[in-house]
């Protein structure tokens, strides 16, 4: 072989894996109410999770509470950080001007995904088939 020359490509070889005789077994389908819940939960949490980080963005960035995209934000999301009010003795930090570091915001984001990972845990432990 010359150095213009290449070498022909290696062809891979072919493997049938549905041979005859070899039996194919379907993957169990997912319980739909089930997952149904599942995903239903998962979309409520995010939206929550959303809304909080939206929150904290406004209020560290100064945003007018009087605008009402910016008002609305902050009426819907205050039930949601209120249980997290207290647990620490700070709430919020005013470093300059109208900027502010909500404290029981973040608090209540790790909250809420702390409960969402255990409602999580409950539904597949509920979703869980028995074994054969």
């Amino acid at each position: 072989m010359t150095q213009d020359q290449t070498p022909p490509p290696v062809q891979p070889s072919q493997v049938n894996v549905n041979a005859p005789g070899t039996p194919v077994t379907p993957a169990a389908p997912r319980s739909t109410t089930g997952w149904t819940i599942h995903r239903t939960v998962m979309l409520i949490f995010g939206i929550i999770f959303v809304l909080i980080g939206l929150r904290v963005l406004l209020l560290l960035l100064g945003a007018n509470a009087g605008n009402g995209i910016v008002d609305f934000i902050y009426g819907i999301t205050e039930p949601m950080v209120a249980p997290f009010r207290g647990i620490f003795s700070i709430n919020h930090v005013s470093p300059t001007g109208k900027s502010v570091i909500d404290i029981a915001a973040l608090v209540a984001i790790v909250g809420w995904v702390l409960i969402g990972i255990l409602i999580d845990a409950i539904l597949r432990i509920a979703n869980r088939e028995p074994a054969a």
